[in-house]
């Protein structure tokens, strides 16, 4: 996997060039494709929350491709106390599916088939980790 780890690292750092932060963007494509979340980020004016969990998603991303030192239990976790907040387990995995897609779409003709297949293989296997 740590082929895949290149290339999503390769990934990042192409998005990270071409607009900076995609915080923004990557929550806006999530509000239009699951509503129902927005609500769930009305205090969070700042964006302090939504860049602390873009952050955490990323970075345990990137652990589940390397060490697998907490990535997946950390994930495991976040899906049992985002259910608390009322967010369906499965509504929580397709976040990082909306990373993907936001990414995609930032890198346009950029996008290649070996990031789709990494992206796609890393996705795949750490939501299906969902118990």
């Amino acid at each position: 996997m740590s082929n895949d780890a290149a290339i999503i690292t390769e990934t990042l750092e192409r998005v990270a060039e071409r607009l900076g932060d995609p915080t923004p963007f990557v929550f806006q494509r999530l509000f239009i494709e699951a509503p129902e979340i927005e609500s769930l980020f009305v205090r969070d004016a700042d964006g302090l929350v939504r860049g602390q969990m873009f952050q955490v998603t990323i970075e345990s991303l990137l652990d589940f491709l390397g060490d697998r030192s907490y990535g997946a239990n950390l994930i495991q976790i976040e899906r049992v106390n985002h259910q608390g907040l009322g967010v369906d387990p499965k509504v929580f995995d397709t976040f990082y599916v909306t990373v993907m897609a936001t990414f995609k779409d930032i890198l346009g003709a950029d996008w290649t088939a070996e990031m789709e297949a990494a992206w796609t293989r890393a996705v795949g296997e750490l939501t299906s980790h969902s118990g």
